[in-house]
């Protein structure tokens, strides 16, 4: 039986955090890039937005001009794979990337077809690992997790983007702060940004540290259908990937976020 992963799409969200990871040169210098799922263009960012972004940071003139070329000719012809391209043209001009590479066993255009439930046989470690929406539709998201990081190189970086709220039966998993925080300190990750938000009204918050988010639940500016869009740095030399135990239980909250969190809502 053919295994499909269901279709993951670049939003607005994803749009902006990119375009702020570039403004703040937060990604690595032409990095090799690997998404796990391949991503299409969802449509609520036009290509006009994309192609100012592609003029604000695509600077080797050579390059800008075959990416708008491409682009344009991908929105007028509009060929079956035509969101596939847009999104790959985004990948290129808002991360620079020197290669880019897919996991996707159902999309027309992925590099490697293997089934993220289980150890994806690769040696090659990649600058910047993309999760844009598939980890909930993977059943095993331990292995889904490990693999994003045994493929992170040293001081790489990695972009999840899950969902948080609402989303009833989009996927397997609906995933929470905690969950983020929590690997990124069972595994020594630096959180280089964390952001929840919603694509329809668009509605985006930064979030600073855990202790924020009760807070910001209970004045209602967590939005009610929303993404977690999470950025790690993996540490300075590898190390095995480390399951996190839950922060509340492993004694590392604050106490006003201990205190917190038997009053969140049910």
């Amino acid at each position: 039986m053919e295994r499909l992963t269901p279709t993951v799409a670049i939003t607005g969200l994803e749009f902006l955090v990119f375009s702020s990871l570039r403004q703040h040169n937060l990604l690595p210098k032409k990095p090799t890039v690997l998404e796990l799922g391949e991503s299409n263009w969802y449509g609520d960012v036009s290509t006009a937005q994309l192609e100012s972004a592609i003029h604000e940071f695509v600077t080797e003139p050579a390059r800008r001009e075959s990416l708008i070329d491409r682009l344009k000719n991908a929105a007028v012809t509009a060929p079956p794979d035509s969101l596939y391209r847009i999104a790959r043209i985004f990948f290129e001009g808002l991360t620079d990337f020197s290669t880019y590479s897919a996991i996707d066993p159902g999309t027309p255009g992925s590099t490697y077809q293997f089934d993220l439930n289980l150890p994806v046989p690769l040696e090659q470690q990649f600058d910047l690992v993309i999760n844009i929406g598939t980890a909930e539709h993977v059943f095993n998201v331990h292995q889904f997790f490990k693999t994003a990081h045994n493929l992170t190189k040293p001081r790489g970086v990695m972009i999840h983007s899950c969902p948080f709220t609402g989303w009833p039966d989009h996927g397997f998993f609906a995933f929470q702060p905690t969950f983020f925080f929590d690997l990124a300190r069972a595994n020594h990750y630096t959180i280089l940004s964390f952001v929840c938000g919603q694509i329809h009204p668009p509605q985006w918050v930064q979030i600073a540290s855990h202790d924020e988010i009760p807070g910001l639940l209970k004045s209602g500016r967590i939005p009610k259908n929303s993404h977690i869009n999470v950025v790690l740095r993996k540490a300075d030399e590898n190390s095995e990937f480390a399951i996190p135990t839950q922060g509340y239980y492993a004694g590392v909250l604050s106490d006003e976020l201990r205190k917190r969190w038997h009053e969140l809502p049910s």
